[in-house]
């Protein structure tokens, strides 16, 4: 029996990793929601600091959210970290154990639902990610991603799920997705159950579920400008209903079609800060990669001598280098901070 197989595999092979020492929910959803987009191996060191700042769903609800952000910094993807919060918050101690009471709570879907039940409770639910859809996909034979097909994967699964360890069956086949059957990668000989694939009896798995195109990512050029006085810069934070909500940066933005990144620079210090400046000093140019498009930055640095006519609507802050320290700030901010010390 495929459960048999899989969990025999799984039993000696599993991966050693530090949320599959414990069953507390609120554990195992900090580590299910990180892992979103994030793996493995970065996922590790940002959960060991987390659980050790915030160790159960008490204390995350009653801690300041910078505090929070400055925990996920760098991990991406930062509504999630948004989420938690308010999470953490409406529920303050007590964690659902009823998909129906899971599903309703910010940032929690049916993948991570029915996860959490399956892990922390020992429930007959089986949370279908790509990773477990893929395995699936090859184990049925199946091409096409279709709604159907999709539906196929998750009814097999189900139907094929161990009885008795419903949280093992889940996390074995998320280490097989990772080890074995990988998206562009297999090594089916080592594979516990390749006897029941379809997909490596017809030769070539990387064929299951067919490669989807990527779209092409597109460019955008943006400038900023890093405005000193009396040897503090200036940082503001983004509103909490835009990209990388709640995380402090430097002041800029697009540059606009026919626009000179310099001139880019002081209209964005004008309409962002009510501050005009006049040629500010040119560092360089950093690159930077999301997860949709990528963009080019023109980075400028600017020492103001007054800022009497200083009107920002954001929070904002005047630190100092050191003191940027205390505030999480987007990867792109680093890469100019770096390109500014050199």
């Amino acid at each position: 029996m495929l459960s048999n197989q899989l969990l025999s595999w799984y039993s000696s092979n599993k991966r050693d990793l530090p949320w599959r020492l414990t069953k507390d929910p609120y554990k195992i959803w900090i580590s299910e929601i990180m892992l979103q987009q994030t793996q493995v191996a970065t996922v590790i060191p940002y959960y060991k600091k987390w659980m050790s700042s915030y160790p159960d769903i008490k204390t995350l609800a009653c801690a300041d959210y910078d505090n929070v952000l400055k925990h996920w910094e760098g991990l991406g993807y930062y509504s999630r970290c948004k989420n938690i919060h308010l999470t953490a918050k409406s529920l303050g101690k007590d964690f659902p154990d009823t998909f129906n009471e899971l599903i309703k709570l910010p940032g929690i879907g049916e993948y991570t639902a029915k996860t959490i039940l399956a892990i922390a409770y020992n429930k007959q639910e089986v949370g279908v990610d790509t990773n477990l859809e893929r395995v699936g996909f090859r184990l049925l034979g199946l091409k096409r991603k279709s709604k159907f097909n999709r539906n196929r994967v998750k009814k097999f699964l189900e139907t094929n799920q161990d009885k008795s360890k419903p949280g093992d069956f889940n996390q074995a086949l998320m280490d097989l997705g990772s080890s074995f059957c990988q998206a562009k990668v297999v090594h089916c000989s080592p594979c516990p159950i390749t006897s029941e694939c379809k997909a490596t009896l017809n030769a070539d798995p990387l064929k299951y579920p067919e490669p989807q195109k990527n779209k092409p990512i597109p460019n955008i050029n943006v400038s900023v400008c890093i405005v000193c006085y009396r040897d503090r810069l200036l940082i503001l934070q983004r509103p909490q209903n835009k990209m990388l909500s709640g995380l402090w940066e430097f002041p800029g933005g697009k540059i606009e079609p026919g626009e000179s990144p310099e001139a880019a620079a002081i209209r964005e210090i004008k309409e962002e800060t009510n501050l005009s400046i006049l040629s500010p000093d040119y560092i360089g140019e950093v690159k930077h990669q999301y997860s949709h498009f990528k963009v080019t930055i023109s980075l400028f640095l600017k020492n103001v001598n007054s800022i009497k006519m200083l009107k920002i609507k954001e929070n904002y802050v005047w630190t100092t280098m050191k003191g940027l320290d205390k505030f999480a700030l987007p990867k792109a901010n680093y890469k100019m901070l770096e390109l500014l010390n050199k």
